[in-house]
């Protein structure tokens, strides 16, 4: 069945390996959702570095880099729909204007044009942050086992990562553990703190755990750092979520430019989903016009 909107899983395309590995991931997601997939490909005048390329041999490498990641869905997904666009401007705004009508952005974590840098690098949440659906982060093909983990650091500001994390489960058929950190005890002794944490935590959740009774639930409450915290328990997870806002600011941690080496480590997809009280007076304006899809 087609989901309720029927929007597809966006996937920023660049003709990298990671971009490709990102393709299949998505047409997997795609099949679960059963939407189609569209595949974006934006460029610049710049060109490549070192040589100028004209707007035509821009638009060439564009079609190529398209066909060989309609290449990859298809080789994943044989049944889904595929779409492919090709659209001129800044890779930013290109995918924001596509998440308006997305269900899911999906990009690789390493590129040969730099989506990925200009998403993750000092401008790092830009895309993340002002995204209109979850972004999703594709380092490796991760596991097919283990359980989404999601970040859990301030209520309600979490709330929509720890919907889709639920959500996701589901869908995989998986267990959720949802983290929680802290390194302040206050006033209070470590014990009285890390139960009031946990005890909390549960509270939060326990709606959506009663609404998705299919999905155990693992609470796990630790004194540390929380970027560090998450990128651990992700190495054995199958998906890594985390939220845009809240009293840790675990999507800065986790993408933004001072753990960037560390965030390259991690071995599952990481969903970044915008906290829904997100501000959006600096969003950034798209300048392009969208695109034509055309099934292929």
């Amino acid at each position: 069945m087609m989901s309720d909107s029927g929007s597809p899983v966006v996937v920023g395309v660049d003709g990298s390996g990671s971009a490709l590995e990102a393709a299949r991931w998505a047409a997997r997601e795609a099949t679960r959702l059963a939407v189609p997939v569209r595949l974006v490909h934006s460029y610049t005048g710049i060109g490549h570095p070192g040589r100028q390329l004209t707007h035509d041999q821009l638009r060439e490498h564009g079609e190529l880099r398209l066909r060989a990641a309609c290449t990859a869905v298809r080789e994943s997904a044989p049944g889904v729909t595929v779409e492919k666009v090709l659209r001129e401007g800044d890779p930013r705004v290109v995918l924001l204007d596509e998440s308006r009508r997305a269900a899911l952005v999906v990009l690789g974590s390493r590129g040969l044009s730099g989506v990925s840098r200009l998403i993750m690098g000092s401008a790092g949440l830009t895309l993340a942050v002002h995204a209109r659906c979850p972004v999703v982060v594709v380092r490796s093909p991760g596991y097919d086992r283990g359980p989404v983990v999601v970040g859990v650091d301030g209520w309600p500001a979490c709330a929509a990562a720890v919907r889709f994390a639920f959500t996701e489960a589901a869908r995989f058929g998986a267990g959720l553990t949802a983290v929680r950190t802290w390194h302040n005890p206050g006033v209070a002794g470590p014990m009285a703190v890390h139960e009031e944490e946990r005890a909390q935590l549960i509270r939060q959740l326990s709606p959506l755990a009663r609404e998705f009774p299919q999905v155990p639930v693992e609470h796990v409450v630790l004194r540390g750092r929380p970027g560090r915290t998450l990128l651990e328990f992700g190495r054995h997870a199958r998906m890594l979520v985390v939220g845009t806002r809240g009293r840790t600011g675990f999507a800065g941690l986790l993408l933004g430019s001072t753990s960037q080496a560390v965030v390259q480590q991690g071995t599952c997809p990481v969903a970044v989903v915008r906290s829904e009280d997100s501000d959006d007076r600096t969003e950034p304006a798209a300048t392009t016009p969208a695109g034509a899809a055309a099934p292929v």
